[in-house]
């Protein structure tokens, strides 16, 4: 297909720049996608060059020092994931699983399940794995991209569309670089990629557990490519200074604009407050609503063409609220099937 050939090239471009960087295990990761995605090209003298790069590399006295400096960088991950006033705060049994789940290419290996499972097996098998993996229990080096990991295989398997494309692919390097060359378009749209550095595996997590603190302390865990792609958004609207002090302005320009216009408070109210304090109740469906005097019956009496307006704008708004609220239900009942939906059962109601 002309597609897979595009892609194809694309990959080898890929693989170029990775060995004019030096950087083998790239250059290798993307010629394996594109001699899978397009057998007819020729990738020889791509490899001959990571193979060069290899001997290169070994060859001169830098191999030993790219080892020190990342034998040093390791010491300084560990001291700063897993050690604590000098006394390491995790046992073998941690490091061990984070080293197998990282050692893991299949989103099925990863999460210890057959690939004809059930999706309550992966349920279960995410349930166990990631209590045991989460940063928050797990101190271990490496225990983030562990967690990471584990999310997003369950991420995957859990929706079926995802999993019929993995299945078909049944790499998860080729899978994920598929996932975010199909959403590049959809990003500025959706503002959402489960398979891009600003995946939070956190939010998985949360939903999953339904918004509960799994172990029982105050420490909400946020991880740090989250962060630190929030930081990285921020550090992008510095640079345009006009356009954030317009931003700034605009709130009281708004203010100023609309202290010259006619304006008047709505009649009702869904929820009570200060100014809205008599209760009243719409005769169909039983929707309570505010108003602000105790003489609104005498000037919408029941039954007018002025009162049966204002009772169907409550009952349109009241359906508006339930439907923003049975989203967000729905969403979370995704991830925990058990989540209640109050405002979903009520829309229902509404229905019938």
């Amino acid at each position: 297909m002309d597609s897979n050939k595009d892609e194809a090239l694309r990959c080898i471009n890929i693989a170029k720049e990775a060995i004019a960087a030096g950087n083998k295990q790239r250059a290798v990761k993307f010629i394996g996608i594109a001699r899978r995605l397009n057998q007819s090209l020729s990738v020889d003298d791509l490899l001959a060059a990571c193979e060069n790069l290899d001997s290169s590399s070994s060859a001169g006295p830098s191999s030993n020092v790219k080892k020190e400096s990342t034998v040093k960088r390791d010491q300084g991950e560990g001291n700063s994931d897993g050690v604590s006033n000098g006394e390491r705060n995790y046992t073998d049994e941690h490091m061990l699983l984070v080293r197998q789940i990282k050692k893991k290419t299949d989103y099925y290996a990863i999460l210890g399940v057959e690939k004809s499972c059930s999706v309550e097996e992966i349920r279960k098998a995410y349930r166990k794995l990631s209590l045991k993996v989460h940063p928050d229990k797990n101190k271990a080096p490496g225990s983030e991209e562990a967690f990471k990991k584990v999310s997003k295989a369950f991420k995957c398997l859990s929706e079926d569309e995802s999993r019929r494309q993995y299945d078909q692919t049944g790499l998860v390097d080729e899978f994920e670089h598929n996932q975010q060359y199909q959403t590049r378009g959809r990003r500025r749209r959706t503002g959402n990629d489960f398979f891009d550095d600003e995946f939070d595996p956190d939010e998985i997590f949360r939903a999953f557990f339904g918004q509960r603190d799994a172990f029982r302390n105050a420490h909400v865990y946020r991880t740090r490519a989250h962060t630190a792609a929030a930081h990285q958004r921020e550090d992008m609207g510095n640079t345009g200074p006009s356009l954030m002090l317009l931003l700034q302005l605009l709130p009281f320009l708004i203010i100023i604009v609309l202290a010259y216009l006619p304006f008047s408070e709505p009649e009702y109210s869904l929820q009570k407050n200060y100014s809205y304090q008599f209760k009243k109740m719409t005769e169909k469906h039983g929707v309570e609503f505010f108003v602000k005097s105790p003489e609104f019956d005498r000037t919408y009496p029941a039954g007018t063409p002025g009162r049966n307006e204002i009772e169907n704008n409550v009952i349109k708004d009241y359906k508006h609220m339930l439907g923003r609220y049975c989203h967000m239900e729905m969403q979370r009942r995704h991830w925990n099937r058990h989540f209640p939906t109050p405002h979903c059962d009520r829309l229902q109601s509404f229905a019938a």
